[in-house]
């Protein structure tokens, strides 16, 4: 009888078993890989506050771990005309090819769908049947960065680094995307870090900003024999537009001005200090409003974009005849009160400085009496609104000098009448645009 023999060859339930273990032991490796990569970059980027530094540890990380040829983050922007710019791109290339740029047609995917992308075949994608490729690219792997389900931005490699050019697996899907979602919120963070930095050095340039401009506007009024004057700016933001100044030009005649530029803040406010120099400048050899006038017109209009002009108002005083000699470069009529509560408009001038080149400005004299005042006023006092819209206009003010008139108010109380009504009309809205108002009365009848 024939001796039986053992079978040394494994059975099929073994082999299955040895399947699975070797299937388990990827699994495991892959997890081990992981959790390596991202215990490495957390410990690369989760010190640092610096975004490109750290986009620029993602990127390079996931080519390596991915075997990419380029990688790159797009962040999206926050305005209209640029609602997506790269900030960072990062290589790792033995190829000749030029760096590589994201689609719009797929980062318009990604606002749509947030969630991840891959593209082995990018010519036959029925997603993007559209989209003209560069030709060097042949598989794209791209995940969003979320923030509170928010898309802040884009991670996306190119060309898996094969022979076979396979492309992408669903392996190295989910890598990127773990990559991403664990990266999110620090690329975020560092932003806005980096934007609070940016804006804090902005607010101490406008404070700086700020304190130059009213060191540059007068202290104080001077003191001018027979004459009372004062004047005051209020500005609707930090720095302002709005500008006045008194210019002694001889012992018995002084320059008197308010100008209102156009626009606000800080391009304002360098336009005013180039509108006072020129104007300080021409007082020393030019002797009439509308000669200097003529002057600053030709030179803003050289140095400035149609866009910007200026309105100003320049009267020369004559403290010995009791003249004021004006020209008015499109800015707000000023108020000429007489004692007994009548007015008039002088309203001889031109256009506002800087429009047009070439223009000539039209003068007047007018005398003054005792008790005559004249008010120079910038447009942010009459339009001054309430918080449903209602503008101060030229009748309150009317109104008001009349009452300045009646009480033989000083030029610094009238100034302050003027401003605290306009600041009461406003209420809570806040100021549109600046305050600013010059006063100056006769007080001697000799």
């Amino acid at each position: 009888m024939p001796r039986s023999t053992t079978q040394d060859s494994p059975t099929l339930s073994t082999v299955d078993d040895l399947n699975r273990l070797k299937e388990e032991n990827a699994r495991l490796r892959r997890a081990v890989d992981e959790l390596a990569l991202l215990n490495d970059l957390a410990l690369a980027i989760g010190g640092s506050l610096d975004s490109e530094q750290i986009m620029r540890s993602i990127i390079g990380r996931s080519i390596r771990a991915l075997a990419a040829e380029q990688g790159d983050i797009t962040l999206l922007g926050k305005d209209d005309v640029s609602p997506s710019h790269t900030l960072v791109r990062s290589m790792i290339s033995t190829s000749a090819h030029s760096p590589l740029h994201l689609d719009q047609n797929l980062l318009g995917w990604m606002q749509l769908n947030k969630r991840p992308l891959v593209i082995n075949e990018p010519a036959t994608d029925t997603r993007f049947k559209n989209v003209t490729w560069e030709e060097s690219i042949h598989s794209v792997l791209s995940a969003p960065l979320l923030v509170k389900s928010k898309l802040i931005g884009i991670l996306t490699v190119y060309n898996k680094r094969s022979a076979a050019r396979e492309g992408f697996s669903e392996s190295d899907q989910r890598m990127l995307s773990i990559i991403a979602a664990q990266s999110a919120q620090v690329v975020e963070n560092a932003r806005l870090h980096e934007e609070e930095k940016a804006y804090l050095f902005m607010r101490r340039e406008v404070e700086l900003a700020s304190a130059i401009q009213k060191r540059m506007l007068p202290a104080k009024a001077p003191d001018i024999e027979g004459y009372d004057v004062a004047g005051l700016n209020v500005t609707a933001q930090e720095v302002g537009g709005d500008y006045f100044d008194y210019i002694k030009m001889s012992d018995h005649r002084w320059a008197l001005c308010l100008g209102d530029i156009s626009g606000k803040g800080l391009p304002a406010s360098l336009l005013m200090t180039n509108l006072q120099a020129i104007l300080r400048g021409q007082t020393y050899h030019l002797t009439a409003p509308g000669d200097i006038l003529k002057y600053a017109n030709m030179q803003l209009y050289r140095s400035t974009s149609a866009d910007k002009f200026a309105t100003l108002f320049l009267a020369i005083l004559d403290t010995a005849q009791h003249t004021l000699t004006y020209s008015s470069a499109g800015h707000e009529y000023p108020f000429l009160l007489r004692p007994d509560g009548s007015h008039r408009r002088l309203q001889k001038g031109g256009v506002p400085l800087g429009m047009m080149p070439g223009m000539v400005f039209e003068e007047e004299t007018v005398a003054l009496t005792g008790g005559d005042c004249l008010l120079v006023f910038s447009d942010g006092v009459t339009d001054v609104s309430t918080v449903d819209g209602e503008m101060f206009g030229e009748e309150r003010l009317i109104s008001l000098l009349r009452d300045a008139a009646t009480a033989q108010a000083s030029s610094e109380e009238l100034i302050a009448s003027v401003v605290e009504a306009c600041l009461r009309h406003s209420g809570a809205a806040a100021l549109f645009d600046d305050i600013t108002a010059l006063a100056l009365k006769r007080t001697s009848t000799a």
